[in-house]
């Protein structure tokens, strides 16, 4: 049986990386095909089911961008008069990820109470000219980057807030509340580390500290605006867009959890590590962040410092980067045993690359190549 497979060097990719790879092929049965095809396409898109009334029934809202639109670039060519023959052959190339895109997402649910798609997909298919059945597709993981006023070795940002406590008839004592997160970048489906630093001068106690993981999930419907009777969709007449937001009016609250059965010592400190799961009770992994161009979805850690006289301080720590778990797909691949056995065929294309790269770290995690020198 003719096979083809698709493999990369790595199985989640930053924005503005580049992407090693190398088509396989394996030829046991005489073929039309005469070469190797490769198409790189990413593109975001949402659907989105308004709800009705009792005259009318919702729209449904759809809109959708391109970010890579690489379509037909051929990796190898025979010839006119010639087919591929039989043998294994491997066709290495290099395809660049623009450093201005969202990363890869996918929200969908489908209830009485609302039904929506969202996602932004990157995906790379390879297929045999002349024999286009033979093809094979690989998505790739791309990550959401950190904003650009923060750097991967800045200390994570502390917010804080000051609660004034009326002392004698005139006077005011302070209490200084301090949170941040212990690092910049989580992983979906890991557990986020939080701390929370009180400085109490004040003759009050804390009470109870309440924390929630919150998250905000936005559609964003461009071009022309349509009536819609929907609580859950705003329209913005001015600028041409319908804003949705499918989980609800109000933040979704992911996680919550309440202290207050803790010594009063403990508390008027404040709690050096919290705990926030960021996975549902299924134990499935959240939404990563997402900042596109159809879909906005973003966190934050919603803390609320409750004293005895009912006085309450209230602090938001955002989470500006929410990363993908890892590849288990990716992880998990086991190369056929021919693949070592194939013959590199270098191409003349775009996403062809050079024998310098070949011997390169990129390719060191592909099977068949191996790393002799830094990377071109």
């Amino acid at each position: 049986m003719n096979e083809i497979i698709l493999r990369t060097n790595k199985g989640e990719y930053n924005p503005g990386e580049n992407v090693y790879g190398v088509v396989y092929l394996n030829i046991c049965n005489p073929t039309a095909g005469r070469g190797v095809r490769l198409k790189f396409e990413g593109v975001e898109s949402i659907t989105y089911h308004c709800a009705g009334n009792a005259d009318h029934e919702g729209p449904v809202l759809t809109d959708s961008k391109y970010y890579i639109d690489a379509q037909d670039v051929t990796l190898y060519t025979c010839g006119e008069m010639d087919v591929m023959g039989i043998g294994s052959y491997c066709f290495p190339f290099k395809v660049s990820l623009l450093s201005e895109i969202p990363g890869s997402f996918s929200s969908e649910k489908g209830t009485e109470t609302g039904k929506w798609l969202a996602s932004v997909q990157y995906w790379l298919k390879a297929e045999l000219i002349g024999a286009e059945s033979i093809d094979t597709v690989q998505f790739l993981v791309v990550n959401h980057p950190l904003p650009s006023f923060l750097l991967p070795n800045d200390p994570p940002m502390a917010v804080d807030c000051k609660i004034e406590v009326s002392h004698l008839l005139f006077l005011k004592k302070s209490m200084h509340v301090t949170a941040k997160l212990t690092k910049q970048v989580w992983q979906s489906g890991d557990v986020a580390k939080l701390r929370i630093i009180i400085t109490n001068n004040t003759d009050v106690n804390v009470s109870r500290i309440t924390i929630k993981l919150c998250r905000e999930l936005i559609l964003v419907k461009r071009g022309i605006v349509i009536p819609c009777y929907d609580p859950k969709v705003m329209v913005d007449e001015g600028n041409d867009r319908m804003y949705i937001r499918p989980e609800g009016v109000d933040p979704k609250v992911v996680w919550e959890n309440m202290i207050s059965a803790c010594s009063k010592d403990v508390l008027n400190k404040g709690l050096q590590e919290i705990w926030i799961p960021l996975k549902h009770k299924d134990n499935s992994p959240v939404l990563t962040s997402l900042n596109g161009h159809h879909i906005q979805c973003f966190y934050y850690i919603d803390i609320s410092v409750t004293l005895q006289n009912h006085q309450e301080g209230n602090l938001t720590v955002p989470i500006y980067c929410l990363i993908h778990p890892r590849n288990k797909e990716f992880l998990e691949w086991k190369p056929p045993s021919w693949i070592y056995e194939s013959e590199v065929i270098m191409g003349k294309s775009i996403f062809s690359v050079s024998e310098t790269a070949l011997r390169s770290e990129a390719f060191s995690d592909i099977p068949r190549f191996q790393a002799l020198e830094s990377d071109d």
